[in-house]
């Protein structure tokens, strides 16, 4: 009788699952670069006339210097950036230093124009809309409750949840993350069909600012937030107020949980790039929220953002979205699953960019290990 009961219960489970992810969740379930062509998503269209190309070097093949690789997978040896590059899955790594490209690699069936998956790089970009609804007056502060923005939470404790606490991840919901299980809410998130329903259904796990704890829901909350805020998509606001302003070279898209006019941007991970155009992130914040003479972000906003700040339980090393490098570099970054980078060091006019494929191998100490001996060679 135990047996059928677990066994009934299990298949309830199973059947759940299915309903909210549309099977995708158990079919697909590790995520992968070329994700964005199983979902919906909207186009996002680039300015022709607005577009900023970076020079290309003489020597931007092939960057002679020896790079040491110490990870499991590849033992200890000396290895130049393009052999690290093939022995870690790098689809695209960028090297730019003062506007020009010193190392460009694109690995095998990958180039320029080729379109990614940006998995949680999406996040600063989540980040850069919020600063500049907050320019615009359209969003009033960062310390503004998110009841301010969703009236259905105007009665809920989710309600006091500040937008700050939102981009540092110390918001206190409660979330299950675990990328290797098809029924964690991150699955749910990520391959699920109703993205406003989720979040219109949050629970507290703890206190508002008092622990960090990095999950997707506190990400498409603040997509929620904007999407209010704003009174348009998450699509046509990135398209008007970023991506046709700062020289984008190519067109995107931004994957949406279902079809339609009533699909919602995933906040979390579900812009489609191609490598140089996330280079183009990281410029606006290394040349202090300006391109060609206008500010697109204000500067005060950016270092809010990227500063070294641990009240209200946040990390040490994790601020508004964006990861904060060793102090000595100055240097703050975007991440994203398996070691997506986009890396800015301002004391050297640097940009990193790092597009990998699915890796079981992904070490997160090492790919900084590896950025940070680049960094020291500069």
């Amino acid at each position: 009788m135990k047996k059928s009961v677990f066994t009934t219960q299990y298949l309830i489970l199973v059947i759940t699952i299915l309903f909210l992810s549309g099977c995708r969740a158990l079919y697909y379930n590790i995520p992968d670069l070329s994700d964005y062509k199983i979902f919906p998503s909207r186009k996002i269209s680039h300015n022709y006339a607005n577009r900023f190309t970076f020079i290309k070097t003489a020597g931007s093949k092939s960057y002679g210097e020896k790079i040491f690789v110490k990870d499991k997978p590849m033992g200890g040896k000396l290895v130049n950036l393009n052999e690290y590059c093939k022995l870690t899955k790098t689809a695209a790594y960028l090297v730019i230093r003062n506007d020009s490209l010193l190392f460009e690699y694109y690995g095998e069936g990958y180039g320029e124009t080729s379109i990614n998956n940006s998995f949680s790089m999406t996040k600063a970009f989540l980040t850069t809309l919020t600063g500049i609804a907050i320019d615009e007056s359209k969003i009033n502060s960062v310390n503004d409750p998110v009841s301010r923005y969703i009236s259905e939470y105007s009665d809920s404790d989710i309600g006091r949840v500040k937008i700050r606490q939102l981009l540092k991840h110390t918001s206190g919901i409660e979330f299950k993350d675990n990328h290797k299980s098809p029924f964690s809410d991150n699955a749910k998130y990520y391959y699920g069909k109703d993205l406003r329903k989720y979040v219109l259904n949050l629970k507290l796990k703890q206190n508002p600012g008092t622990e960090f704890n990095y999950n997707s829901a506190n990400s498409q909350l603040m997509a929620l937030v904007l999407e209010r805020a704003t009174g348009t998509t998450l699509s046509s606001y990135l398209e008007q107020k970023l991506w046709t302003k700062i020289g984008m070279q190519y067109d995107a898209t931004w994957s949406i949980d279902r079809k339609g006019a009533s699909g919602m941007e995933k906040g979390f991970s579900g812009i489609n790039s191609t490598a140089i155009d996330l280079a183009k992130l990281g410029r606006l914040y290394l040349y202090k929220g300006v391109f060609n003479m206008d500010t697109i972000l204000s500067e005060a906003f950016i270092r809010e953002a990227t500063k070294r700040e641990i009240s209200e339980g946040s990390l040490w090393d994790y601020e508004y979205n964006f990861g904060v490098g060793p102090e000595k570099y100055h240097s703050f970054y975007a991440v994203g699953l398996f070691g997506q980078l986009i890396y800015v060091y301002p004391d050297k006019n640097v940009i990193i960019v790092r597009v990998v494929e699915s890796d079981k191998h992904y070490n997160p100490s090492f790919v900084y290990f590896i950025t940070n001996q680049i960094l020291d060679q500069l």
